[in-house]
């Protein structure tokens, strides 16, 4: 905001003038580019990880870690879709404040109260679940409770897509309203298929590992025999 004085003929000041900008688009449009630069800088980090992943769990549980501390958000963690009768969502990996408390959380994949929160519908939906402010949405009503003693206020869920649908998801709690915008919710999708591309590479080396192990041993009890 900008005052100015409005003089007379005479020089003296009769009145001041106050002008002001607004800087509303300046801030978002900030907003915008800091979004955009810790996403990338998650992709990127995440996609160094994934090139030398050797164990599914270690990577997973690094994924999380990078996701919050590069990410700065309050939590992350990876969710797999169950296959028992309640469908359950099982953590397999967790990182930042509260880690180890999704276990408690009782997330199903189904098409129910609790499988219709941002997690279980992204698995079932294959497509991305954004609650931009936990406290209103209805469908997180199960969690609402928990979310206001741990101070999450938006979660983000990325469905884990393969050629067979989706076998997971992960899943990041911010501590503010509106936490992620269209851009930065596609750049963390495309982490999510990065991950998901990363769990099938790790399962089908560890496959072919077995396979090879296995073929080696009955070569070694023919030779052995004869």
């Amino acid at each position: 905001k900008t005052i100015s004085p409005i003089r007379d003929h005479q020089g003296d000041i009769t009145h001041f003038v106050s002008t002001g900008k607004d800087i509303t688009e300046r801030i978002r449009a900030e907003e915008h580019i800091k979004r955009l630069a810790r996403a990338r800088g998650v992709m990127a980090e995440c996609n160094r990880v994934l090139a030398h992943a050797t164990d599914e769990i270690k990577m997973l549980e690094d994924m999380c870690r990078i996701v919050v501390e590069l990410g700065g958000h309050h939590l992350a963690w990876i969710g797999y879709a169950g296959h028992d009768d309640a469908k359950s969502v099982h953590p397999l990996a967790q990182a930042g404040l509260f880690a180890g408390s999704m276990e408690a959380a009782r997330i199903s994949w189904a098409d129910t109260e609790r499988g219709r929160g941002p997690t279980g519908t992204a698995i079932r939906t294959g497509q991305v679940s954004y609650v931009s402010d936990t406290l209103a949405d209805p469908g997180f009503a199960p969690w609402r409770e928990r979310a206001l003693q741990h101070g999450f206020k938006s979660v983000l869920a990325l469905p884990l897509r393969n050629g067979a649908g989706s076998i997971g998801a992960l899943n990041i709690h911010a501590a503010e309203r509106n936490a992620f915008d269209a851009e930065e919710i596609a750049l963390l999708q495309e982490l999510a298929d990065d991950i998901a591309f990363g769990i099938d590479a790790l399962r089908a080396r560890s496959q072919r590992e077995r396979g090879e192990k296995l073929l080696q041993t009955l070569v070694e009890g023919t030779a052995a025999a004869t």
